[in-house]
């Protein structure tokens, strides 16, 4: 009997039986089925992991197990009894077909989202450098949404591959969106190309022209902002797929271990989640470039 036997999986609530593939958080080190914790991308317990909270082979609102009866130790204890196969918590030495199919299995036929758990599950080195199942590793959440947009940009339609993937939050929320998503030379570039109308307008314009212009000069700035924003809606997420391959190529030359393994993703999801404190430093950023473009304006 393993450890795992038996024990409840934080997301589905299904246990686990030996035929299960578990992935163990590398925190906490509650185990999940590897098709519930790349569903979610995050350990379903993520939000007692500032507590310190660690698995103890029962789930924070699960019953204490029963003891058992005597009867069904001295079955287990038999010589008779086989042994269970045990899947390692990073089972890579599973050979990638059975891999794929064991995981196939246990989406089942009726799961809506099972040629997209598919696709994102794919380990394969596809012609960017990268595998499927890296991108959706290191993109960690909206893991639906970054899934399709990144399938999109690696297939080809007459010879030629998309870029367009419309994401709202990535032009509405700029550039506190780019630095959120550690896009960071991205995310300066976004401020510089905000601000520059404005630098340019107050550089080449006198006091007077802007005064006596002002309407037309500020519907003129919005209207350059909205074309901007509405390309980083269109585009942001090509801008953000290039970034993870780059990211993943350079972590892998590093990395040292199994690359196949469910560790070594559970590494990319850590190098890549999100960070809201960049996020705050992309609105601090950009909040410190208006107010050194005023003070440029006012100089001028």
């Amino acid at each position: 009997m393993t450890r795992f036997e038996n024990k409840l999986c934080p997301v589905c609530r299904k246990r686990f039986n030996d035929k299960s593939e578990i992935v163990v958080c590398p925190i906490c080190g509650t185990p999940h089925h590897r098709a519930c914790y790349f569903a979610t991308n995050k350990c379903a317990l993520e939000n007692l992991h500032e507590t310190g909270w660690n698995w103890d082979g029962r789930l924070p609102d699960e019953e204490p197990e029963q003891p058992k009866q005597e009867a069904d130790a001295v079955v287990t204890n038999s010589v008779d009894a086989q042994p269970d196969e045990h899947h390692a918590e990073y089972p890579s030495g599973v050979p990638y077909e059975k891999e794929q199919q064991m995981f196939e299995e246990q989406l089942g036929d009726d799961n809506p989202f099972k040629e997209l758990f598919q696709t994102m599950n794919n380990k394969e080195i596809g012609e960017d450098g990268v595998s499927m199942h890296e991108l959706v590793a290191y993109s960690a959440t909206s893991v639906y949404h970054y899934g399709r947009a990144f399938d999109i940009f690696r297939r080809k339609v007459n010879g030629k591959n998309r870029k367009v993937s419309f994401n709202f939050c990535s032009g509405l929320f700029a550039p506190v969106f780019q630095f959120y998503r550690r896009m960071n030379v991205f995310g300066v570039i976004t401020i510089l190309l905000m601000i520059l109308p404005t630098i340019i307008i107050a550089a080449t314009m006198s006091l007077e022209t802007i005064q006596a212009n002002l309407s037309s000069i500020l519907t003129t700035l919005n209207l350059v902002r909205t074309v901007f924003l509405i390309f980083l809606c269109l585009f942001g997420d090509y801008f953000y797929y290039r970034h993870c391959v780059k990211s993943i190529v350079k972590f892998r030359s590093n990395y040292d271990g199994d690359t196949r393994s469910d560790e070594y993703y559970m590494s990319l999801y850590e190098n890549g989640k999100p960070t809201f404190a960049g996020g705050l430093i992309g609105f601090l950023a950009m909040a410190f470039a208006q107010v050194c473009v005023m003070a440029f304006a006012k100089i001028i």
